[in-house]
């Protein structure tokens, strides 16, 4: 696919609207657990929910974008998760509502469908960049999310909120179908065939290995806050409504311009520097919480910064594992979000715990011994990784050499 027509804004807006469904419970957990009748941190197991399909999602269905039309797989996604959201607007009980998000996060994988579409038709040399705009779009879904959900939770009750997520996701389907390009031909793998060669891939690429863990940290240190943020915010000292909760979601916006930062070092090749700052970040931005008990101010930058790192550490990992296997992009991918998003399962389901024992002090340890473990691990494999790299650009710069000799 030529490069001038790669579609970076369409997809970068698929990205926001599937990231956004997997966001939209969290500034309403309060709200829902009233509703529900749910007692303590309980509520908090429905991010889990949905969390858990999303990995399901990664796993079944990602791996058929090595084999499929993407453009098919992000039009049909999206269809679905919008039923899912129309289901999930209008039923009443917690298992229905527990049934309904788990098709919502099954199908928000669409996000991951636009990734790997630019992560495959992107040249090398710009790769990070237009992964970083997408990433953006993915993010900047992820503040609005939190934002829009928390304020129409407000006007009109939480069922709203997903039922207008249902009528976006149905229209965006009809934009996709009409604007994206359809992908070449590619291997007929079968679904086996991708899942083998996707535990291949993680027993052969040590980087793989290290930044799926990593990843698995960092998106967990990202779920123990937003699983239990709710409620901190909605007790003493703060009383604060779904909405004002929702208006925290612009705190991410710092995670938006880390992201475009990091893309642009990344491509410089500085993606060392930008793990190291990520994991400080987000263990510090912890062991601030944890000091801090009643400042509001306080409480909205330390989200930004917190989020700030978990997203550099994201699109750093991401700027490395995207240079591996050419045309397997979408295992890659299975097998770094698989790992991503099971780091977010033990997360919320750990912060639940927590926070029904200790509170928000118990979370904010938990998530600063996840900050720290992240810099420990790196620290003792970044010679290795650095060795690896090399290995990659050798590689690389043999391989264009080859093709312009022919």
């Amino acid at each position: 696919m030529a490069t001038k027509r790669l579609p970076t804004l369409l997809l970068a807006i698929v990205a926001g609207v599937g990231a956004a469904n997997t966001y939209y419970l969290q500034p309403l957990l309060h709200v829902v657990s009233v509703s529900l009748h749910l007692s303590g941190g309980n509520a908090g197991f429905l991010v889990t929910v949905t969390q858990a399909g999303f990995v399901v999602g990664l796993g079944v269905l990602l791996p058929l974008g090595d084999r499929y039309d993407r453009r098919w797989l992000i039009v049909l996604s999206l269809l679905l998760a919008g039923l899912f959201d129309l289901g999930a607007g209008l039923v009443t009980g917690t298992i229905s509502f527990g049934v309904s998000l788990l098709g919502v996060g099954i199908f928000s994988v669409v996000a991951q469908f636009a990734v790997t579409y630019v992560a495959a038709a992107a040249p090398a040399e710009i790769r990070s960049s237009e992964i970083a705009k997408v990433m953006a779009g993915l993010l900047a879904g992820i503040v609005l999310a939190r934002t829009y959900s928390g304020a129409m939770s407000d006007l009109l009750g939480y069922h709203s909120v997903f039922i207008v997520a249902a009528a976006i996701s149905v229209l965006l389907a009809a934009i996709v179908w009409m604007r994206l390009p359809a992908e070449s031909a590619k291997h007929p793998l079968t679904i086996v065939e991708m899942w083998r060669d996707g535990a291949m891939l993680l027993r052969d690429e040590p980087i793989l290995r290290l930044r799926s863990f990593l990843g698995m940290l960092s998106f967990g240190s990202f779920s123990i806050f937003w699983t239990t943020m709710a409620f901190a915010l909605s007790a003493h000292p703060y009383h604060l409504s779904s909405g004002l909760i929702g208006l925290f979601g612009f705190a991410g916006l710092a995670g938006v311009l880390a992201a475009r930062a990091v893309g642009a070092l990344a491509d410089r090749g500085h993606t060392a520097f930008t793990t190291v700052v990520s994991f400080v970040l987000i263990a510090l931005s912890y062991l601030a919480f944890y000091l801090t008990h009643d400042s509001l101010i306080l409480f909205i930058v330390l989200t930004a910064t917190l989020d700030a790192g978990i997203q550099g550490a994201h699109l750093s990992n991401q700027s490395l594992i995207y240079r591996l296997a050419p045309g397997a992009q979408g295992r890659i991918t299975m097998v770094y979000m698989v790992f991503y998003f099971l780091g977010g399962v033990i997360g919320s389901s750990l912060a639940s715990v927590l926070y029904g024992i200790g509170g928000w002090p118990y979370v904010t340890i938990a998530g600063t011994l996840a900050g720290t473990l992240g810099l420990v691990v790196w620290g003792v494999l970044a010679v290795r990784e650095r060795r690896w790299v090399a290995e990659i650009a050798n590689e690389d710069s043999n391989a264009e050499k080859e093709r312009q000799s022919e």
